[in-house]
Order: C-alpha cells, then sequence, then structure tokens
C-alpha cells in the first residue's frame, strides 16, 4: 500500500538515530535525495546518518560522505531514498533489508517493503518526493540541502530535457534556485565538462552503435577491455546509456555495459512509442516508462542477444497497438 507525504514525514519525525541506505552503482537522485534527507533529520535536532556506499564516485561523493555512519551505530530507523528493488541493496545494506521503516522512491516498478512506502510514479526524480516530505515536516531549505535536490533533479532528467521533466520538477528546481543553488555552475560540472577517458567512450559507443529495425532500434556493446583501456570509472559512463537514443530516428537506445565482476550492466532509453520498463522486466529488470535498466548474469555477447530479443518483441507489440 502506497502510503502518504504526511505518514513519511510522522515517522521520520516521530524517530531518531535514522540510517538512511543509497542503491548500488548510485547516481545522483540516490545520492541527492539521502544528502538532502540526513542534512534535514540533522536541522531538527535529530542524528541521522547515511549507510556507507563502496560505489559512489567522485562526482557525488560530497553528496554523501560528510553524512555517513560510523561503524558502531546502530540504527532505530532506516529509510531507503530512490531504491526501486532489493537487489539493488549494496551488500553492507542487506542485514536492513527486512526491517525497513521508510521507502521514498518514484519507480513504478518498485518492490521495496516497509511500514510506510512513498512512491511517486509521476515523479521525474525522487527528489520531488524527498523535497515535499521536508517541508511537511518543517526543513528550512538551505543552500546545502537544496544543492543536493537540485543535482538529483538535474541528473534524473538529463539536465531537465527528459520527458519525465514535469512542471512539478522545474517547480521543485525553482525552490532550489530560490534557496540559492547555482544551478548554471552545477549544469555545466555535471553535463559539459568531460574527462579524457569520457569523450574516449562516446567515440567507442559510436563507432562501434549496431542498428535493428530500420534504425528504430540502436544498440551499443561497451566491453570491459575498452573501459580498461581508456581508465574509463563510473563518472565517465554516467549517463552513456542516453547517447544512442540521440540519433535521429532511433526509438529503443539499449547500452549493454560489461562489469568487473562478469555481469552485463542493461540500460535501456526510448522514445514515447516505446516502453523501457517493459522492455527490462523481460530480462529480470525496471524502471521507467522511458529509462530502465537490469542486470544480466552472462557474457556480453548473451547480454546483448537477451535484450535484443526483448526488444524486438516490445517494439513489435507497440507497432501494433
Amino acid at each position: 500500500m502506497i502510503g502518504s507525504i504526511e505518514q513519511a514525514a510522522k515517522a521520520l519525525l516521530g524517530a531518531d538515530d535514522i540510517l538512511i541506505l543509497t542503491h548500488r552503482r548510485p547516481d545522483g537522485d540516490t545520492t541527492g535525495c539521502a544528502g538532502a534527507l540526513c542534512r534535514g533529520l540533522r536541522q531538527l535536532g535529530k542524528t541521522a546518518y547515511i549507510l556507507p556506499n563502496p560505489d559512489v564516485t567522485a562526482r557525488y561523493a560530497d553528496l554523501i560522505v560528510p553524512c555517513y555512519a560510523p561503524a558502531d551505530f546502530v540504527p532505530a530507523f532506516v529509510a531507503t531514498t530512490d531504491i526501486a528493488d532489493f537487489g539493488l541493496l549494496t551488500e553492507n545494506a542487506k542485514p536492513y533489508q527486512d526491517r525497513l521503516d521508510l521507502v521514498l522512491d518514484h519507480h513504478r516498478s518498485n518492490g521495496m517493503t516497509a511500514s510506510v512506502r512513498v512512491v511517486r510514479e509521476s515523479a521525474g526524480a525522487n527528489a520531488e518526493v524527498v523535497l515535499d516530505v521536508l517541508n511537511a515536516m518543517g526543513v528550512t531549505l538551505d543552500p546545502e540541502i537544496a544543492t543536493c535536490l537540485y543535482v538529483a533533479l538535474s541528473t534524473d532528467t538529463g539536465c531537465f530535457r527528459y520527458s519525465n521533466t514535469t512542471a512539478d520538477t522545474l517547480r521543485a528546481a525553482a525552490r532550489c534556485l530560490e534557496a540559492g543553488v547555482d544551478g548554471g555552475e552545477l549544469n555545466r560540472k555535471l553535463f559539459e565538462v568531460k574527462s579524457w577517458a569520457r569523450f574516449q567512450m562516446e567515440r567507442i559507443v559510436f563507432d562501434t552503435v549496431e542498428f535493428l529495425r530500420d534504425g528504430k532500434i540502436a544498440l551499443a556493446l561497451i566491453r570491459r577491455a575498452d573501459i580498461e583501456k581508456t581508465g574509463a570509472d563510473m563518472d565517465d559512463l554516467d549517463s552513456i546509456a542516453s547517447l544512442t537514443r540521440q540519433i535521429e530516428g532511433v526509438q529503443v537506445g539499449i547500452t549493454v555495459t560489461e562489469n568487473k565482476d562478469g555481469t552485463c550492466k542493461i540500460s535501456v532509453r526510448t522514445t514515447k512509442e516505446v516502453d523501457a520498463s517493459a522492455i527490462c522486466a523481460r530480462c529480470g529488470g525496471g524502471g521507467h516508462l522511458r529509462a530502465a535498466g537490469a542486470t544480466l548474469t552472462c557474457p556480453p555477447e548473451e547480454a546483448r542477444g537477451k535484450i535484443l530479443a526483448a526488444a524486438e518483441q516490445v517494439y513489435a507489440e507497440s507497432e501494433l497497438a
């Protein structure tokens, strides 16, 4: 059952010794939401920490690392931000999966269970949900909290360019700007500045992309050898999944990335004609209508075949609809 913002605020206001969890391979939304929520709770005099995330990269470290829980911290209340599935929990978060008190999310595929679940599918970023919870608790939106929220809002909407951007998203971003956020500078750092490794990875993607269905489906396979050759890290690979969809005529953009552990990360981005989450659901994943993902435990070529088969099926169904 989906709870309300008021229920979430009441639960947090009545709690203390709060621990906030973020998901594996953390992006701007999960880290920005966790950073904002933790700082907001501390503003109210609560003891609140974020569970250390071993996957966090330099791009988002400042949002959560200053709030990391000490090793001996014993939480009385556990909350999650932007986590849609138990499989997305980091290893050190798994001991808490059966005792979640609050889930704050915006993925329609959310399968988490908790005492209170607030899942707003219409939200462009989970930061919209967190902002409403902070407002309901009476938190003052200071520049530090607003920066966390703005990063979350902008990164999950592609700098407010993706179709998940709504009027509510822009109103939330405006609140952050009014609180003192330098949106122009943050956008430049997040979306314009590229490392040499990122530049090389983009070149590899465009050099190797393959097209199906008369150019309606595009797939790029990023092999581990290329990642290691360029020296790319998670920051460099962040948002690279959207590149194939940028090509004119492409309705389904797929990126298969070979991970260090031998698994493959699947990222699917679609235009309004095709459901990205329906494609990924056929491979055990999920996500949003236009942006979804999955993880396959098989070699890259096999992963390529599985996700392409799913994409072909869903695309064919969309043509018949």
